[in-house]
């Protein structure tokens, strides 16, 4: 008898896609003085960092990759709350790193922070052996976007790359107060390898960061001078 087929849809995902720079030479450090056990710290803390903010700002975590994960957001989320979000978790990575790693390190690892790519598109969600996986385009687009952020970036931490059509959908516009430019990069087996246009977002450059900035040089410039 043939075994029917497996439950399936089409459904409509925004797809993030997020990175530890340099985890693979961190974790090689780490083993080296017998200090992994500050890394499983890292990532669990950063888990339920993750696993808390998903219910207010509804999101999946789809899934974990070993030095990263991919989040799956409804296509109606706006682009300003979710480059809030991205923002969020990056710094958080950066305090954990901070508090679990800087210091057990022997040597020189270079970049450390995380990466982001970002596609918007349909995908196939099926179930196979009880659990729920997706099958799409835009899961291996987001993919390539991350990890062709560094391509003629020498410092990609804390950056987002994303397809144009993903960030026109979102509703992310030029004058919010992000730092927003104009790439090109070829990914590797995407629209035949040729050069695409895309959207290089620097997440530390948001209006909230800045606001806050502004309002801490307004309190240092009322402070009394010291006699």
């Amino acid at each position: 008898m043939t075994k029917p087929l497996d439950p399936k849809s089409i459904v409509t995902k925004i797809v993030v896609f997020f990175d530890l720079c340099s985890s693979t030479s961190i974790l090689e450090d780490l083993l080296a003085s017998e200090n992994e056990d500050a890394w499983c710290a890292l990532l669990l803390e950063l888990k339920e960092f993750i696993r808390v903010r998903k219910v207010s700002d509804e999101f999946e975590m789809y899934k974990f990759l070993g030095d990263g994960w991919i989040l799956l957001f409804e296509p109606n989320k706006r682009g300003e709350d979710l480059m809030l979000l991205l923002a969020g978790i990056a710094k958080e990575y950066e305090r954990l790193h901070q508090e679990h790693i800087h210091n057990r390190l022997s040597t020189e690892i270079g970049n450390t922070g995380l990466t982001f790519g970002i596609d918007r598109g349909k995908l196939m969600k099926v179930t196979m052996n009880r659990s729920t996986e997706y099958i799409g385009r835009s899961l291996n687009v987001a993919s390539r976007l991350q990890s062709s952020i560094k391509e003629k970036d020498s410092s990609p931490q804390g950056k987002v790359l994303m397809t144009r059509a993903a960030f026109n959908d979102i509703g992310l516009k030029a004058d919010t107060g992000y730092k927003i430019d104009d790439v090109t990069r070829k990914l590797r087996n995407i629209s035949g390898n040729s050069e695409l246009k895309l959207k290089k977002i620097s997440l530390f450059r948001s209006p909230a960061i800045r606001k806050s900035t502004i309002q801490l040089k307004t309190t240092k410039k009322m402070s009394p001078t010291r006699q």
